[in-house]
């Protein structure tokens, strides 16, 4: 997207994270290789890959997408192998401006199958020649070819040395907006940000200390909707404290999305809701346990659902239904792939069918007021 002011004069007010341009010609660009891992994900009158996580430099980094566009699969382009191409765009915690890489990612390349239905491969990707600085944080290859995220969990000192005398983490019963408790799963909180350190840092987590974040719609008014959605009331003295932990990809949850409809010249695509954040879901009252700086949960105790929010970023109930987590008719279901079958070949297999209609999903609930 072009920064120009004639672009964005619509706006009601500046974006905190935008795309930057491509240049395809920039000498400051070459190819990377890493790994990354995908969902199959199905909502009306579209299927799409969503990417969780992408790993680079060497399997040491780990980059949170912020957009990411819709793929491009090429199907047999040698006997039973298929190619799909995507775009991301992504920037270290607190970046305005974010960076796109271009995924290439084969159907042979296939590394693991999660036991919630993502696949992890490897990938190659065109983007900047220092990716470092790019990062969402730290990460390390796991024995089991996995790979654990280093990050942080937001607390004060007096409850970070009860937490470190306890070896447990305990998880939370509030919704993303932390307005309202989910009955029937709770969530271990983590964040990319190493620190909070202003208002800013709190909005970026989903808290304000005035209990208000602000959002705008993605249309072709002549200025843009604004949301005032209400949050949890955050205090940065209440988080001074950081406890680093590693998390492995396998349990992180499923994050929320906004569909960005086509404007004018530019192209549909897709946000990731709060990138900055990082949940793992579990039973009510459930708590992960810690070792080291490893987290772990029983795998009775994990909780997944087989769906996402995708609210439409063209209205203002599609910028709020995300955070809020009742909304069930703005869906995106995953797709549940297993080690016999890949997201290419499923795709392949089910081409130009309704995966939507009819298909029954547990839900998140709210508990009452």
């Amino acid at each position: 997207m072009k920064h120009s002011t004639n672009l964005w004069e619509n706006l009601a007010g500046p974006p905190v994270r935008r795309s930057s341009a491509i240049r395809p010609d920039s000498r400051d660009r070459r190819e990377h290789s890493g790994f990354i891992k995908l969902r199959l994900g199905h909502s009306e009158g579209r299927t799409y890959l969503i990417p969780d996580v992408l790993i680079g430099v060497g399997g040491l980094r780990f980059f949170l997408p912020s957009f990411f566009s819709p793929p491009i699969i090429a199907f047999n382009v040698e006997d039973g192998k298929h190619i799909a191409d995507f775009s991301l765009d992504v920037g270290s915690p607190r970046a305005v401006d974010t960076a796109r890489l271009l995924v290439k990612v084969r159907s042979e390349d296939r590394v693991l199958s999660y036991e919630d239905g993502a696949q992890l491969y490897r990938c190659s990707f065109d983007g900047p020649r220092r990716l470092a600085g790019l990062a969402s944080g730290l990460c390390h290859p796991m024995p089991s070819g996995d790979f654990s995220l280093r990050v942080y969990h937001h607390t004060t000192r007096a409850n970070a040395a009860k937490i470190v005398k306890s070896r447990e983490l305990w998880s939370s019963p509030w919704n993303l907006a932390g307005t309202r408790k989910l009955a029937n799963v709770a969530y271990g909180y983590f964040t990319s940000l190493s620190k909070i350190k202003n208002e800013g840092d709190l909005q970026l987590i989903a808290m304000a200390s005035n209990e208000i974040i602000k959002f705008q719609t993605t249309s072709n008014k002549l200025k843009e909707d604004v949301l005032s959605l209400k949050v949890y009331r955050g205090d940065t003295l209440d988080r001074t404290f950081a406890m680093g932990f590693d998390v492995p990809c396998e349990v992180i949850a499923p994050v929320h999305l906004y569909f960005h409809p086509s404007v004018n010249t530019n192209s549909a695509y897709y946000e990731v809701v709060g990138s900055e954040i990082v949940r793992v879901g579990v039973n009510p009252s459930a708590k992960l346990h810690i070792s080291g700086s490893e987290i772990s949960t029983a795998k009775a105790d994990l909780k997944r659902f087989d769906y996402v929010v995708l609210g439409n970023a063209g209205t203002l109930d599609g910028l709020a239904a995300q955070y809020n987590e009742e909304e069930t008719k703005q869906v995106t279901h995953l797709e549940k792939l297993d080690i016999t079958t890949d997201l290419f070949q499923f795709w392949w297999k089910n081409q130009n069918t309704d995966q939507v209609t009819d298909r029954v999903f547990e839900a998140r609930e709210l508990s009452p007021p």
